[in-house]
């Protein structure tokens, strides 16, 4: 049976903390937005996504006193299929309009002038209900991050990255009915999640950790760069995307130099959560189902040798990271 280590273990914990959704075409233009912008800035963690191309159907607009109604188009599988969306209430506008083709976008009128648009794939995930539910579930393509001493922000990395320029043209030649979209997310500084066995007679007191000083240790080592690098690894892993190839299938490994500090500090294990009910959108892979919520829990330890974290219980075999991770809804 694997042996626990210390009477007190401790497992780094992370979560999402803000999110924007931006169109490829639209990088460039984030800092005309004051509040995209601040998000953009402070994001060094991106998931460069895809799903279904959505257009609106001509002729599909009816604005009621109440709500407004239409139709997106979509190709899926070779498939164009067509599926309503609901506004609530009347907009301020004298005339609701598609615009041309390729119709991606709405446009509201006001004094024979177009004082707003409003791009298919933003309509699809603001607005208060839609027909076919799964075109807000976006694939995981690529997981990324941008960090240069503070200096770099992950709007400044996709600005001229080839792995972004690479699922474009991929999606183009293999997937013209696809569109690729950009989350970028910020995540809040760790937490500490400790787990006290105080049953096992085979460990002794005087032999634990010092938790005050692995806290203070954690100031001194666990900085921004290291924190954004444990993510995504973390985040790769879990995902498993096609085109990531670092950290997919060898993390954690203690030859590993982003994870030099986790192992002097002797954590247990990593867990990083990822939520993207703000922007209305489930993410899912090849390896995960679609969720809101993605819990990425990593075992910095084999569990046949050191009982893993997530052994609550004591139990043989007994749960591990793996057992809680998943979308958790």
């Amino acid at each position: 049976m694997a042996n626990r280590e210390h009477i007190t273990e401790l497992a780094l914990s992370f979560y999402s903390d803000a999110l924007l959704i931006v169109h490829p075409k639209d990088i460039g233009r984030i800092d005309d937005d004051s509040d995209n912008s601040k998000i953009a800035a402070d994001c060094h963690i991106y998931f460069i996504v895809k799903r279904p191309r959505l257009s609106f159907v001509p002729g599909s607009i009816i604005v009621g006193e109440q709500r407004t109604t239409g139709k997106f188009r979509y190709v899926r599988g070779g498939v164009a299929t067509e599926t309503e969306f609901r506004l609530e209430g009347k907009p301020d506008a004298d005339e609701v309009r598609i615009s041309s083709y390729p119709h991606h976008k709405l446009l509201l009128i006001k004094n024979g002038e177009d004082v707003a648009s409003l791009p298919a794939h933003l309509l699809s995930v603001i607005c208060d209900d839609i027909e076919d539910p799964s075109i807000r579930d976006v694939e995981v393509a690529y997981v990324g991050m941008s960090y240069a001493e503070g200096r770099r922000s992950a709007k400044d990395r996709l600005l001229s990255h080839s792995t972004l320029q690479q699922v474009l043209a991929d999606l183009n030649n293999d997937a013209p009915d696809d569109e690729a979209l950009i989350i970028m997310a910020q995540f809040a500084p760790p937490q500490i999640m400790i787990s006290v066995d105080g049953a096992d007679e085979s460990l002794k007191e005087e032999d634990d950790r010092d938790v005050a000083a692995d806290f203070a240790k954690l100031e001194q080592l666990m900085t921004e760069d290291v924190q954004i690098a444990l993510i995504e690894a973390s985040l790769i892993r879990y995902f498993q995307p096609p085109y990531n190839e670092k950290y997919k299938h060898r993390f954690p490994h203690p030859t590993l130099r982003i994870l030099k500090e986790v192992y002097e500090m002797d954590f247990g294990a990593l867990s990083v959560e990822f939520n993207t009910e703000i922007i209305n959108l489930r993410v899912f892979s090849q390896a995960r189902s679609p969720g809101f919520h993605h819990l990425a829990s990593v075992d910095l330890h084999d569990p046949h040798t050191r009982r893993s974290f997530f052994n609550f219980i004591n139990a043989e075999p007994g749960p591990n990271a793996e057992d809680y991770s998943g979308p958790l809804f």
